[in-house]
């Protein structure tokens, strides 16, 4: 049965937001809410209620509808979150009244899936938010997933999975994004983005074939993302797509390459590149690296897609800017995937505030790599030894702006140029404005060069006692105080004008081991 009337969802709303009315003692309620549900979150437990709407690919249009696919949910994702989806819970109504429990002269008037309450502060995208290193933390969750690929019930049907169906979606996504030419991409992409998806799959269509006679095509999980990861142990993987069979019945490389591109999007290519590792110990027979290429370029493609959508339909114009911005991000991706994957990240800019730790690291990189550093060219041009220090104001002396423009002037010519001489190169600068780090990354991109920039931060504190510390030993060639990291803190620019998947945000209040053993996994 549908909601009567919207007088009616409303008081459903209302009665679910109320921590009185739950089985389960609770001290608050929260609630959440997608295009397809809203969710309700008391301490220890959660429920979840799904939108009577009908979007095509998804159906919830009437109560029994959403009743089958809340079990469905619930089935299908104690695959990989066992104990965590509880049961599908009826609500009830009596005239304007609602409760969990069934009384004389009540009937259900909707559903809901209730799950215990997954720690948020172990869900994969916030660790990522947060910067963590997370050195050796997903080898786990490549098992798991890799164990629960294949022991997945085999599709072998005709309807998904075929080269029909990958060619459909293909020029689906095509013709989708065509309008989002020049605004969110080149055209130069486009055109290059075609070629490439086209040639590949008529180039591959035997491997296609043979992958789904081979049992490939299996039930997956359809959304594998670091939302729907939490770093529990064991790990715990939820959220599937229950509502169409079409979007999880899929290649098992397919479902994997979400999360790959997710985690490279983020700048993340140590965590991407340590999943790799973990999930192809365990399921060697599947996977073929260029097979998975394509599938990160297509749900890199599919992301934009979505986010492009978005940017359209919204009104609010601050939101529209974020929204495009988004969508050029995942372009981005895609273009690093056609023209870049295969190299190697060069050069390498490590950046941050004072006492980041950003020259701690740079110094790791040594000797196989060519240090430059800012600080060690500022004396250079300025007549001091580097054991010399000149702690003066912030902005004067051999601090000056025309100075600091000059001296990033060179840092940027001396990378590109012993990088095109076959050098690796880490550059150890603040960059704390974005035009300085924009004209860095433009001259690379013209000369087509692979550039990361890892930005390393840290709490104040932390960063204060660094340069206390530092300045008390007189270790380091920095003439950093005090004074200098709060006028920094004052004028940095967080990198938003960089693409989002050259950017590794790293928290450097870790270990320098693991932090540094993340690195090197990639680099």
């Amino acid at each position: 049965m549908d909601y009567p009337a919207h007088s009616a969802e409303n008081g459903l709303l209302h009665f679910l937001s109320d921590p009185g009315h739950y089985p389960e003692r609770t001290s608050r309620v929260s609630r959440e809410e997608t295009h397809i549900s809203h969710v309700f979150l008391g301490d220890d437990f959660v429920y979840k209620v799904k939108k009577p709407v009908d979007f095509g690919f998804l159906d919830f249009s009437t109560l029994r509808k959403r009743r089958f696919y809340c079990h469905k949910e619930v089935v299908l994702n104690s695959r990989l979150a066992p104990g965590v989806y509880l049961g599908v819970v009826p609500i009830y109504q009596k005239g304007d009244t609602y409760s969990f429990h069934r009384e004389k002269g009540s009937r259900i008037i909707e559903y809901a899936v209730k799950m215990k309450r997954i720690p948020h502060e172990l869900i994969l995208y916030n660790l990522i938010g947060e910067g963590r290193p997370l050195y050796g933390e997903l080898d786990e969750i490549g098992k798991t997933i890799a164990l629960f690929h294949h022991n997945a019930a085999v599709y072998r049907g005709k309807r998904y999975g075929g080269i029909e169906t990958i060619t459909n979606a293909a020029k689906e996504n095509f013709e989708q994004i065509r309008p989002f030419c020049g605004t969110m991409f080149e055209e130069r992409l486009y055109d290059q983005l075609v070629d490439y998806t086209m040639s590949y799959i008529d180039e591959h269509r035997y491997a296609f074939r043979e992958r789904r006679r081979g049992g490939h095509i299996r039930e997956g999980h359809g959304d594998l993302h670091s939302q729907h990861i939490c770093l529990t142990r064991p790990p715990v993987i939820f959220d599937c797509i229950e509502f169409n069979e079409a979007f999880r019945i899929i290649d098992v490389l397919e479902d994997i390459a979400f999360l790959f591109m997710d985690l490279e999007y983020r700048g993340r290519f140590d965590l991407s590149t340590r999943l790799f590792k973990a999930y192809s110990m365990h399921q060697r027979d599947d996977f073929d690296k260029e097979l998975l290429r394509f599938y990160k370029i297509y749900r890199s493609v599919v992301r934009g897609k979505v986010e492009g959508f978005r940017a359209h339909d919204v009104e609010d114009e601050d939101a529209k800017r974020q929204g495009i911005k988004t969508a050029r991000d995942y372009f981005n991706l895609v273009g690093y995937y056609l023209n870049h994957s295969h190299q190697a990240f060069n050069p390498v800019v490590i950046m941050g505030l004072s006492g980041s730790g950003k020259s701690t690291i740079a110094k790791e990189f040594s000797p196989d790599w060519t240090i430059l550093r800012s600080d060690a060219i500022r004396k250079r041009l300025s007549g001091i030894r580097e054991g010399e220090h000149t702690y003066g104001e912030y902005g004067t002396g051999i601090y000056t702006e025309e100075q600091t423009e000059r001296i990033y002037s060179l840092l940027l010519e001396e990378a590109v140029k012993n990088t095109l001489e076959g050098e690796r190169v880490v550059v150890d600068a603040t960059y704390l404005k974005s035009t300085q780090r924009l004209a860095f990354y433009q001259r690379c991109v013209e000369k087509d060069l692979n550039p990361l920039f890892i930005h390393c931060f840290a709490c104040e504190e932390v960063l204060r006692e660094r340069i206390i510390k530092r300045m008390a030993e007189n270790t380091d060639i920095s003439d950093a105080h005090i004074e200098t990291l709060q006028r920094q803190i004052e004028d940095q620019e967080e990198p938003a004008e960089l693409p989002y998947c050259r950017v590794l945000r790293l928290n450097t209040e870790d270990t320098l081991h693991k932090t540094m053993s993340a690195l090197k996994e990639f680099l």
